[in-house]
């Protein structure tokens, strides 16, 4: 069965806390190397494939499920739970995706995104296997500066850890956010267009190339940002 849109008084509600919440988990906008590593790599099994973990979550410290800056969490910042999804790590797909990130580089997206219940989660941009969780009624992800991937055949994909969700990246179909919040669907469709169609000196709303580090981390190829890419929280409205 197709999820369903949740009641307009809820979509409501995010969409007045999406950009302060955002805001606030934007200033996570510390030298990555001054927080310290929060887990180490890893080795995951999905069906056949098994590898050393290619990308690590974003070495910032927790505070429950909340990250830290300077020791607290910062004033406003939106409150991140305990994410309900059992542990998995990256199918056959999420693999290649990241080797090929690993082996060319890739893109995120400066911005963030609020994905609302009825959203499927996957191990990969891959529709073909079993979900790892869908994002439950009276809850959503907060998703910052998440991994664009564009399939073969034009599907694009956002890719994020989730703070106390694991050591895998969640993967969410664009198109498929729509189909569980259509208001929701079009605003993180039309804000990937813009990111995409804005200068790559942009330092606002913009799409800008990534790396993965020796340390195992997604880092910004080039420009004046030192935030943390691909950094999420699952909570409750």
């Amino acid at each position: 069965m197709e999820p369903t849109a949740p009641q307009s008084r809820a979509a409501t509600r995010r969409r007045i806390h999406h950009r302060a919440a955002v805001a606030a988990l934007a200033i996570v906008a510390v030298a990555v190397s001054a927080c310290g590593a929060s887990s180490t790599a890893t080795t995951t099994t999905s069906g056949a494939a098994t590898t050393t973990a290619i990308v690590k979550p974003p070495p910032l410290p927790l505070q429950g499920c909340n990250y830290v800056v300077n020791g607290q969490v910062p004033a406003g910042m939106s409150t991140g739970i305990q994410p309900p999804f059992a542990a998995f790590g990256p199918d056959q797909a999420g693999v290649s995706a990241l080797q090929h990130i690993q082996a060319h580089g890739g893109t995120a997206i400066v911005d963030g995104f609020t994905i609302p219940p009825g959203t499927v989660l996957r191990a990969g941009p891959d529709t073909s296997g079993r979900p790892v969780g869908t994002v439950p009624g009276a809850s959503s992800l907060l998703i910052v500066e998440p991994v664009l991937w564009t399939t073969s055949s034009g599907q694009q994909w956002l890719a994020s850890f989730l703070a106390c969700g694991g050591s895998s990246l969640y993967w969410i179909q664009v198109s498929q956010i729509g189909r569980a919040d259509k208001a929701a669907g079009v605003q993180v469709a039309n804000s990937i267009a813009t990111a995409l169609a804005a200068p790559t000196t942009a330092t606002g709303v913009s799409a800008q190339r990534i790396v993965i580090d020796a340390q195992h981390h997604f880092a910004w190829a080039s420009g004046p940002f030192s935030f943390a890419i691909a950094r999420g929280l699952y909570q409750g409205f």
